[in-house]
């Protein structure tokens, strides 16, 4: 942690895992902020402590009333929520009570939860701001984010599909297919990236295919921007690079680059596709 600046603005931050959250305490850092960072308990990372902020607490991630008392009582009023959970730890709270009850009545659970925990906020008086109207340089633009493309055949497989992949996401299962000769050959589940990608070269030995196919993941139209965009990075490329897919269709102005000039520079040796699209 380090002093506070008693004239500088302040901003907070709910941090999850991976390395968007150090990314964000940079940006904040060169903006002048004072930062305070209510950590989610599981993912978000111990040296955190040491990126520059003025105050560091955890959480875990049921304890909201007690992430918006911590902004609240250091003056914090615009908050912003950035890294993935996908190892929180859960313990039972007053919060999480009221949360399956709202729930229980929702059709989709996935944007619902969302819903639900950004009502909370709101009512708070705590401005939740997202990722893209602070930091738009995070997040992946129309086309090919390095030097590699997609084939026209690519393309054309992601359209033809476009509206059974965007009926899959609506239910809120998840946000990425597989899509193979022309075909979606694997949904996302709760699992994540490394099994969608597991099932998918399962079955594409089916069909007697050793390599080729691409991603498409898509944040689910209607949810709130402020949280739970889709994510790809050094990992994702690794991950379809290894197993002989040719690149990932993202959402352009949805989606979000962990550590960029690394992800760029990784495509182009894989020589895998990362393009962004219009829906």
């Amino acid at each position: 942690m380090t002093a506070t600046d008693g004239n500088a603005p302040k901003i907070g931050l709910i941090a999850g895992n991976r390395r968007l959250p150090f990314q964000f305490a940079e940006w904040a850092k060169r903006k002048g902020y004072n930062l305070y960072i209510a950590g989610i308990k599981g993912e978000a990372e111990s040296s955190l402590r040491e990126a520059g902020c003025a105050g560091y607490e955890e959480f875990y991630v049921t304890q909201i009333s007690k992430v918006i008392k911590f902004f609240k009582q250091n003056g914090v009023k615009d908050v912003v929520m950035i890294g993935g959970i996908a190892k929180a730890k859960i313990r039972p709270t007053l919060d999480l009570a009221k949360i399956v009850a709202r729930l229980l009545v929702m059709k989709n659970k996935h944007k619902g939860l969302f819903t639900i925990i950004m009502s909370m906020f709101d009512r708070s008086g705590l401005t939740v701001k997202s990722i893209q109207s602070v930091m738009p340089e995070l997040l992946i633009g129309l086309g090919a984010l390095g030097k590699v493309t997609p084939a026209d055949a690519d393309i054309e497989a992601f359209r033809k599909n476009w509206e059974t992949i965007l009926k899959y996401i609506r239910t809120g299962a998840g946000q990425a297919v597989v899509i193979y000769k022309g075909e979606i050959i694997a949904y996302e589940n709760v699992k994540g990236t490394d099994d969608i990608v597991r099932r998918a070269v399962a079955k594409r030995r089916e069909l007697g295919g050793g390599s080729g196919g691409i991603m498409a993941k898509i944040m689910e139209p209607g949810q709130d921007d402020r949280v739970d965009l889709p994510v790809v990075g050094t990992g994702t490329l690794e991950t379809i690079a290894k197993y002989g897919f040719t690149g990932v269709i993202v959402e352009a102005g949805r989606t979000i680059v962990d550590d960029m000039a690394d992800t760029v520079a990784l495509a182009d040796k894989l020589g895998v596709f990362v393009y962004g699209v219009t829906l």
